[in-house]
């Protein structure tokens, strides 16, 4: 069968149809997608940003806690924060915040380059971002965070938050 090929703009104002089209990558963009194009949420990559906090008013604690269970069929974590209200003072107390996988009968793997380390003087409230190495996810693996803390002198931080951005692909 032969190919016609159009070398300018065409505006098609009835419906248009075909058996298969090939749309080169970043041309539809979302502007383009009316707000009741009603897409199926098994064709959307979901973004979640999933957050562990200890309370203000409590030092920080050391802790292991699961926060998200990956229901994509993938999926990548694609960032990782890290907030103290009040950081350390006064002395050498410090905390370091990792974040890990674990997929069914497997060990606790963390996806950072290495642990975020929230140091005795930093500011209250400074955000600090960890470096993810690899946070290719899988159906069914759990997200954990890992806190530790460390140092004997001084006031612990108080008021943690750890937001880690998870994009999970359905399909």
């Amino acid at each position: 069968m032969g190919q016609t090929r159009i070398e300018q703009n065409m505006h098609v104002a009835g419906a248009f149809s075909c058996q298969s089209l090939a749309i080169p990558p970043l041309t539809v963009t979302d502007a383009m997608i009316a707000a009741a194009a009603a897409i199926g949420t098994a064709k959307q990559i979901h973004r979640y940003a999933v957050s562990y906090s200890q309370a203000d008013g409590t030092a920080v604690a050391a802790a292991i806690v699961p926060v998200h269970v990956v229901r994509g069929a993938t999926g990548t974590i694609a960032a990782v924060e890290v907030s103290c209200m009040d950081a350390p003072s006064g002395g050498d107390l410090t905390f370091t915040v990792d974040v890990g996988i674990q997929a069914a009968g497997e060990a606790l793997a963390t996806v950072l380059t290495g642990v975020r380390t929230y140091p005795n003087a930093t500011a209250d409230g400074t955000v600090l971002a960890a470096t993810v190495d690899d946070g290719t996810l899988a159906d069914g693996d759990t997200v954990a965070v890992t806190i530790a803390v460390s140092g004997s002198t001084g006031v612990q931080g108080q008021g943690l938050v750890v937001t880690i951005a998870i994009d999970e692909d359905p399909a």
